[in-house]
């Protein structure tokens, strides 16, 4: 049976999780999108998944996928649907998905690379760079205290899925993280120009946490501080700086290049 009243009690709660006060409460967010809703079935925990009349083979597969699995599936017009998903013109299915909980000790205990942002204000660019720590080979990323929220729907889709491939912590304060990583073994390298090595010439084989700054300013004097660690990307033309998703990336990837 098709759900198509906008105030039915399901559908309001979905719709609830665009934000984050509701996320917090339900330990709950929306996947949406076919290709998320792929990868949040087959690597994520999934309670219900919404969708509209079923017109390929692609969504007939996820959705038997999720049916085997016992996920909820519920049918919706697609007036419901829009009313749900965050973007102006859906794809006709979303997965609403359990948040995983990990301790900070947890994933340092791993002993990967590790991806930490500090105070990264855009949606989009948190997604993006949880997609390339995920291509990269990293263990999982660390958002410190004043970071955008990584289960907010526009981060849930730059990270293309990749959200339900590493764990990925929120919320972390600052010392917090310095005093475990330091008792797990770990390296802070930050990017910047101050007392910088090259990173082509830097050492990038060890037990690293890579830390990535606000967009306009940079991490903190502190965490500067704490840095064992300081690398600057050359560049060869004339911009001044790099998107701080871009610079994560030829990061991550001359450490991986390094390990190969």
């Amino acid at each position: 049976m098709e759900i198509t009243g906008l105030q039915n009690p399901v559908v309001k709660a979905a719709a609830e999780l665009k934000q984050k006060k509701y996320r917090q409460q339900q330990g709950l967010f929306l996947a949406e999108g076919l290709r998320t809703v792929e990868e949040a079935v087959r690597y994520g925990r999934v309670q219900s998944i919404f969708y509209t009349a079923v017109e390929d083979e692609r969504t007939r597969s996820v959705l038997e996928e999720a049916a085997a699995k016992n996920v909820k599936l519920i049918c919706v017009s697609e007036g419901v649907m829009k009313k749900i998903a965050d973007t102006e013109t859906p794809q006709g299915v979303l997965a609403v998905c359990e948040m995983l909980a990990c301790s900070v000790e947890e994933l340092l205990a791993t002993g990967k690379m590790l991806l930490v942002l500090d105070r990264v204000g855009d949606p989009g660019n948190i997604g993006t760079m949880l997609r390339t720590a995920d291509a990269a080979g990293l263990g999982g990323l660390v958002l410190l205290r004043g970071s955008a929220d990584i289960y907010a729907p526009k981060t849930v889709r730059a990270s293309m899925g990749s959200l339900f491939h590493l764990p990925v912590i929120g919320g972390v304060s600052e010392a917090e993280f310095i005093s475990s990583a330091r008792k797990a073994g770990y390296e802070l390298l930050v990017t910047c120009l101050d007392g910088a090595d090259n990173l082509y010439k830097a050492d990038l084989r060890g037990r690293l946490a890579f830390v990535m700054g606000n967009e306009a300013n940079g991490v903190t004097e502190s965490l500067l501080a704490a840095a064992d660690k300081r690398v600057f990307i050359p560049m060869q033309g004339r911009a001044e700086s790099l998107n701080v998703a871009m610079a994560a990336g030829v990061v991550m990837f001359e450490a991986l290049r390094q390990r190969l």
